[in-house]
């Protein structure tokens, strides 16, 4: 569940980076056995789901002047 690449500004395409060297981790730390998976696991489904918000999406003059409008 992460917003595709071409919606996301340059903190979103760190935030979904981060988020897949995380669950790399996490799968690397869950075949050795380690407990600390599942709370690695967690971080990076909520830096995946993070990147659904505004402040990590692209927005072009358009978005900018629709928002100063409502």
């Amino acid at each position: 569940m992460i917003s595709p690449w071409y919606n996301l500004n340059f903190k979103g395409k760190c935030m979904t980076v981060g988020c897949l060297i995380n669950l790399t981790c996490a799968i690397v730390m869950a075949i050795e056995g380690h407990n600390i998976a599942i709370f690695s696991i967690m971080i990076a489904a909520l830096c995946g789901l993070s990147t659904f918000l505004p402040h990590y999406q692209h927005q072009d003059a358009k978005d900018i002047n629709d928002g100063r409008e409502k």
